[in-house]
């Protein structure tokens, strides 16, 4: 029987919490003025988990998913966590069955950090499994229990799981319907789900006191006995593009506010703070920073989107003051949008911290940083995905950071700049994260950048980026610097003319570290192009081709390359340039250039000649090799 691979899905993951907390009693007496007064003490946990809501499922094809449980409360706690996977997709008597599947820890199990078993020892029980309605949907719910109580501030060693994937054998049967395929058998799928037929995983977080109960298993057994299988809390899930509730309160300085305008008001007029979100909520109107402000969401799912009426800039941040954002949705929903998510006039600052996500802006940008005065972006852990513009989900001039856990992926552009498109004399760091899987029709896959601008990617990767034009993942302007070091990768990139960069005329490069690999122009080997640049690679790791026309300007030192240079000669360019310490690698010469004759590699004026070291250089031109001439202190070719 042959089956269509149409295997797309979504998933959503909705991560919800349940704390014990408790408050003061006070113990009067009865003959005196004097009271006691007795703390019981705060137990309370946070949930975090470093996932894309709305992640598409891939039959065999992993996604990470790893929650862990924070104690923030004040004293020490037993925690397990309840993973809830749709009843219809779980076949609770063979794993083989199972249309969705999730993948713990050897390690942990065997460190006796989570058990998934029904009774402490694992090697006596099975997976411990109820059945529960959650929003109307049946779910079959693994416990997991941590068998380490956690202090206040620590955090469980490992993640409760690790993976979430679909089967390998998930298909498309010829009536349309979903299926499990596995020897010519067809079983059909029933995602039976209140998602618009996406299923949802839901991971709720539990906690309780170690006072008066010696392991997470009787702690366990003591809450089911009050709460029995009715203690968890599971949220409405929100999907991506979904419509968000009305207008939902705000908290500030202790206050409840109707709306997050009015709890902004109040801010801007106390001088700044931090305004907590109760729910998620609607806009019909721009929501103004006029002084230092965090937003923050109660819960994770806490999303923003426009009212139907409303397709403007949703969060407008003044000049001189700095808006904060964490664990909150910012949803364009999908629809065409005439302004951003978020705007700087000035030189407003934003920064989007762990859970904050701006997302799904269809026809302006994400985030716009006014470019005369210099806005500045900066991500730690945030994510700014599927967002599509005419020139990227990131606009403007300034500085842009990127942090570790960041993500700046599936983003497109119908021209330029597939995800931020930087303006004159912009910095962007790159310290972690990643920017990939962005496409643009026109240059820059993921970044197009005007002249005068620097990079400097310290660490982080930039991978599976496309331009339709030139430059995979980045086009720079003229007179631009690129410092590449660190740990930094860029991968897997690909465009129709210089699969990773293109550096235009007078930008410079410094590479010291890092690996470039991967990288394709029409289909072949390439990492950049270059004309007229200064070029030094004296560290790191190459494993693509690249060519370089003019010469006087790529010095290359003690680095990596696996590529083959290709040296394309201009009129009066003959020469190369290598460092004091160069390592060996393959070129190949222009031989119609007329200056092929006199093509030679100059070392750097400290070099000393050690026989050998000629053979480092490697030439591909057939018929030629390379040879020291003591004469002028150059490696030249010379027919063989």
């Amino acid at each position: 029987m042959k089956l269509n691979r149409k295997w797309l899905m979504v998933i959503a993951l909705v991560m919800s919490l349940t704390m014990a907390t408790a408050g003061t009693l006070a113990y009067l007496t009865d003959r005196d003025s004097e009271a006691n007064v007795f703390t019981i003490g705060n137990v309370e946990i946070d949930l975090k988990e470093d996932f894309e809501n709305g992640a598409e499922l891939i039959p065999g094809v992993n996604i990470e998913k790893k929650p862990t449980i924070t104690n923030i409360g004040r004293n020490d706690a037993w925690v397990w966590a309840e993973i809830a996977i749709p009843s219809a997709l779980n076949d609770t008597s063979s794993a083989s069955k199972n249309a969705v599947h999730f993948n713990m820890s050897k390690e942990s199990v065997e460190k006796g950090l989570w058990n998934w078993w029904d009774g402490a020892d694992y090697s006596e029980g099975a997976y411990m499994i109820t059945t529960k309605d959650i929003n109307g949907v049946s779910y079959d719910v693994y416990t997991v229990q941590y068998e380490t109580a956690l202090k206040p501030g620590e955090t469980t060693a490992q993640p409760v799981m690790y993976k979430v994937y679909l089967d390998p054998h998930v298909d498309i049967d010829p009536d349309g319907n979903w299926a499990l395929v596995e020897d010519g058998v067809v079983t059909p799928i029933n995602w039976n789900s209140n998602t618009n037929g996406n299923p949802v995983i839901y991971v709720s977080a539990y906690a309780m006191q170690t006072a008066g109960f010696d392991s997470v298993y009787v702690a366990y057994d003591a809450y089911k006995s009050q709460w029995g299988d009715n203690g968890g809390e599971y949220a409405e899930p929100q999907m991506p593009g979904e419509p968000a509730p009305a207008n939902a309160k705000a908290e500030y300085n202790g206050k409840t506010y109707d709306d997050i305008y009015k709890a902004v008001a109040a801010a801007n007029q106390n001088g700044g703070g931090t305004i907590t979100l109760l729910g998620s909520a609607k806009l019909d109107k721009p929501v103004e920073i006029a002084s230092n402000i965090t937003i923050k969401g109660e819960k994770n799912a806490i999303t923003y989107t426009r009212e139907d009426s409303f397709t403007g800039t949703m969060f407008t941040v003044k000049a001189g003051t700095t808006l904060t954002v964490e664990n909150v949705v910012l949803d364009g929903a999908g629809a065409t949008a005439t302004g951003n998510l978020i705007a700087t006039e000035g030189n407003g600052s934003i920064v989007l911290n762990a859970g904050a996500v701006l997302q799904n802006n269809n026809g302006a940008h994400a985030v716009s940083l006014a470019t005369r005065g210099g806005g500045t972006l900066t991500l730690n852990g945030a994510q700014i995905i599927k967002n599509s513009s005419g020139s990227g989900a990131i606009w403007g001039g300034g500085h842009i950071i990127v942090n570790e856990g960041s993500k700046i992926n599936n983003n497109s552009s119908t021209g330029i700049a597939g995800a931020i498109r930087m303006v004159g004399s912009c910095n962007l760091t790159m310290n972690g994260g990643e920017i990939s899987n962005n496409t643009a029709a026109g240059d820059g896959g993921a970044i197009w950048g005007y002249g005068s601008s620097t990079y400097n990617f310290n660490g982080g990767k930039m991978s599976g980026n496309t331009s339709a034009g030139t430059g995979g993942a980045i086009y720079t302007g003229t007179y631009s610097v690129i410092n590449i070091g660190g740990d930094f990768e860029m991968k897997d990139n690909k465009a129709a003319n210089s699969g990773a960069i293109r550096l235009t005329d007078h930008t410079s490069m410094n590479m010291t570290g890092g690996v470039i690999s991967g990288n394709t122009q029409n289909g072949e080997s390439n990492a950049f192009n270059t004309w007229n640049n200064s070029i030094s690679i004296t560290g790191g790791t190459i494993n693509d081709d690249f060519s370089y026309v003019g010469g006087l300007g790529l010095t290359i030192g003690k680095a990596d390359i696996n590529g083959v240079v290709s040296y394309d000669l201009a009129t009066n360019h003959n020469t190369a340039y290598l460092a004091k310490d160069f390592e060996g690698f393959k070129f190949k010469v222009n031989t119609e250039s007329s200056n092929f004759a006199s093509f030679n590699f100059k070392p750097a004026s400290d070099y000393t000649y050690t026989a050998g070291d000629e053979n480092k250089l490697v030439c591909m031109n057939d018929g030629y090799v390379t040879y020291w001439d003591a004469a002028t202190n150059t490696f030249r070719l010379k027919a063989n």
